[in-house]
């Protein structure tokens, strides 16, 4: 089968080169797969950068994106893809170097027109980096298994999922062009919206955990929590795109009105001591979970800071999510 790798970059310079050169030593064969990246304008050294890896390999397929995004980039590769497949991979991730070979062999092995699988830490990753990934690995963090948008990190067992991200997915060119490309009005969570899709026309999609790439996080609390807070702005427009397609989008959200409503009917009823004590009740509750999630992490990892972290991280995670959904339903745009 031939593969169309789909690289969307903007502003990578600094894992770009390390990405395309683990595109390059595939151990699938090279006259079964090609490269294409797609450029959205960077404005530091990732397009240099392109420019000198085609001339030491030109079967390097470069494109720019004038509407920079990331979804419109992909759409651009997928138009100019020559493959029957079409595999994703971000500027900041590098793939094993059977990760072709691995994805070739799932799809003659299961009945799904998607296949993908684990975006793992790089073993140099900064420490705040890998402090994201442990917290995000936790349930309390990501809602675990019933969220469909974390469904790759949690499992490392093989199975149908309802979405895998587009730092590591491969895709049937032929579905995308019959159910729709990527939605380019989605700044953030293009591939969930497109997975949606995809699930909702009753196709399947299976992780591997042999499909493995390494990806680089976020390596600051602030740039992170903005995440959390896109990425809740996206299942939002997902909501208002398509419907409750799955309440878990909703989950952080359920527990702060739940909260609210305590608040304003013990104000409401004269600040009646028995609202007030639930609402206390609730809170300590919560305070508790966080604190036993942290010391367990911080347990499991033999690293002490991570308690702290944990205190600090959850909340921000919880706080940052739920504004981006709220804002996210309460604007008129989709996006």
């Amino acid at each position: 089968m031939f593969i169309s790798i789909i690289v969307a970059v903007k502003n990578e310079e600094k894992y770009v080169r390390e990405c395309i050169d683990s595109l390059l030593n595939q151990s699938y064969p090279a006259d079964k797969y090609e490269i294409i990246v797609v450029d959205g304008l960077s404005t530091d050294g990732t397009w240099e950068i392109l420019q000198e890896l085609k001339k030491r390999n030109p079967e390097l397929r470069l494109f720019k994106n004038l509407k920079e995004n990331a979804a419109a980039g992909r759409n651009i590769g997928v138009r100019n893809a020559k493959g029957e497949y079409v595999a994703f991979i971000d500027g900041d991730a590098v793939a094993d170097t059977n990760w072709l070979e691995n994805i070739s062999k799932t799809f003659g092995n299961v009945d799904a027109v998607g296949v993908g699988g684990p975006d793992l830490l790089p073993p140099d990753s900064a420490y705040i980096s890998r402090v994201i990934g442990m917290i995000m690995a936790s349930p309390l963090a990501s809602g675990g298994k019933l969220n469909p948008s974390v469904q790759h990190i949690m499992s490392s067992q093989a199975g149908y999922v309802k979405h895998i991200p587009t730092c590591n997915l491969c895709l049937r060119k032929d579905v995308i062009e019959r159910i729709g490309y990527f939605d380019e009005d989605f700044v953030k969570g293009q591939d969930l919206e497109l997975n949606t899709r995809l699930v909702m026309a009753g196709y399947k999609l299976y992780h591997s955990p042999m499909i493995r790439v390494t990806h680089y996080r976020k390596q600051h609390i602030r740039d992170f929590t903005m995440q959390i807070y896109k990425w809740a702005k996206a299942k939002a427009a997902i909501i208002k795109k398509h419907g409750m397609t799955n309440p878990s989008y909703l989950s952080p959200v359920f527990g702060f009105v739940f909260l609210m409503i305590l608040f304003f009917a013990a104000l409401y009823l004269g600040g009646s001591p028995l609202f007030f004590i639930v609402l206390l009740l609730c809170v300590a509750v919560y305070v508790l979970l966080i604190v036993f999630e942290s010391i367990r992490i911080a347990h499991k990892n033999g690293d002490a800071r991570l308690f702290l972290y944990g205190l600090l991280l959850f909340p921000l995670i919880h706080i940052s999510y739920t504004a981006g959904i709220f804002y996210g339903l309460l604007r008129r745009k989709i996006w």
